[in-house]
């Protein structure tokens, strides 16, 4: 069964992506993981400061 996952990119200069990527390694990660888990970790925080973020309907971003 296909999640719904939607597929993002940015922009990110040779040197910090070649850190991301040993950084990932290092704990045996994708890159994708990581990047998940610290957007994950950043919401988190977010909400635990500004409240929990709600949509009336969900939204297609």
């Amino acid at each position: 069964m296909k999640k719904n996952i939607k597929h993002i990119s940015f922009r990110a200069t040779p040197e910090l992506l070649r850190k991301f990527n040993y950084a990932a390694a290092y704990d045996d990660r994708s890159m994708n993981w990581l990047m998940m888990k610290l957007v994950t970790n950043y919401i988190e925080k977010f909400e635990a400061k500004h409240g929990r973020i709600e949509f009336d309907e969900e939204e297609n971003a």
